[in-house]
């Protein structure tokens, strides 16, 4: 698959998460806290979004255009997946399945994709040295549940943030 293409899906990607996470928003808009928390998320998936957009534009036409990005197939089609369950209107208003659809979706390859691209195409706007940063409240939100299948979720994403953290 070319850059081209995939800086095009993975910002696709971005703005459909912000959007996911919009939605979560405005069904807990009667709980300060959690609408905040959604909030927060999607304006950072916007951020990552509108640098993806800055990436395609600084690309040099003779050379980044034709960077073939060959493997990412498998985690493109995983992100995909994860999107479309968040997506569903099963989803609802269920504060566990929200977070479940969300630790699911920030467990993809989405983040760590968008760092790469903003690394390979010299990008501003990546996150720095604490790239997880941004998921800390979801996660902490997530091990406060008493539902098991959240907790998993939350520590399996907490144990991924650890390793990548070295």
């Amino acid at each position: 698959m070319l850059l081209e293409a995939v800086l095009g899906r993975c910002r696709a990607f971005e703005a459909r998460a912000a959007a996911v996470y919009r939605t979560f928003a405005a069904r807990t808009r009667n709980d300060a806290a959690w609408c905040a928390l959604w909030t927060d998320l999607a304006r950072e998936e916007e951020s990552h979004a509108a640098a993806l957009t800055r990436a395609s534009r600084w690309l040099d036409g003779a050379d980044g255009w034709h960077t073939n990005l060959s493997g990412w197939d498998e985690a493109l089609d995983e992100i995909e997946a994860r999107l479309a369950e968040a997506e569903s209107p099963d989803v609802g208003a269920d504060r566990d399945r929200q977070l479940l659809a969300a630790l699911a979706l920030e467990r993809s390859e989405l983040d760590p994709i968008y760092h790469r691209l903003t690394a390979l195409t010299h990008a501003a706007g990546d996150a720095g040295p604490d790239r997880h940063a941004h998921v800390e409240p979801l996660v902490a939100a997530a091990e406060r549940s008493t539902a098991p299948a959240v907790r998993l979720e939350a520590a399996l994403l907490r144990a991924r943030m650890m390793l990548e953290h070295g």
